[in-house]
């Protein structure tokens, strides 16, 4: 189990339902790490929801936003950071979590994810009102690329929380 690391924050990204936000937590808790979900954060600065600032102000608004979260986080310290999905689509967010940390990849399968997110009662604006197959696999393969600079890797399919944790803190002691 990871006991010392020796890089300043652990960024969580992943595609919407891929498990950034309760995997960050476990880990937090396991290293003893401050824990920041970019989006909670955003949600606390606006004192608005996800949804309603990207309906109300636009994506591109939402995006500056996450860069200046990123951006305000004291990365003298360690922390665990989980993502929004599309954080790492601006340049800028992924040259400060570079800058700034280990990117962890949780990667879960179109399968997966259209699982976890058909039927969920989260909002999640980009997908548009009525989540669907297609607009999934749109938004999905628009943003594979971005999760690919990821320094780790960790599949989620079909493991439970416990088990991704381990494969990362395991992963982290071998770097």
């Amino acid at each position: 189990m990871a006991t010392k690391i020796n890089y300043t924050n652990i960024f969580i990204i992943g595609f919407s339902g891929s498990g950034k936000s309760v995997i960050g937590k476990k880990i937090s808790k396991q290293l003893k790490l401050s824990f920041i979900d970019t989006d909670r954060e955003i949600e606390l600065l606006e004192n608005k929801e996800i949804h309603q600032i990207i309906e109300k102000k636009g994506e591109p608004y939402f995006r500056a936003l996450e860069t200046k979260i990123l951006k305000k986080i004291n990365h003298d310290i360690s922390n665990v950071i989980s993502t929004g999905g599309g954080l790492p689509t601006l340049k800028e967010n992924i040259d400060i979590m570079m800058k700034n940390g280990i990117i962890i990849w949780l990667d879960a399968s179109l399968e997966t994810i259209k699982k976890r997110l058909i039927g969920s009662k989260e909002i999640r604006p980009l997908l548009g009102k009525n989540i669907d197959n297609d607009n999934i696999v749109k938004l999905y393969k628009d943003r594979i690329k971005n999760y690919n600079l990821a320094n780790i890797k960790v599949t989620t399919d079909n493991k439970t929380t416990d088990k991704v944790v381990k494969e990362i803190l395991d992963k982290l002691d071998e770097r």
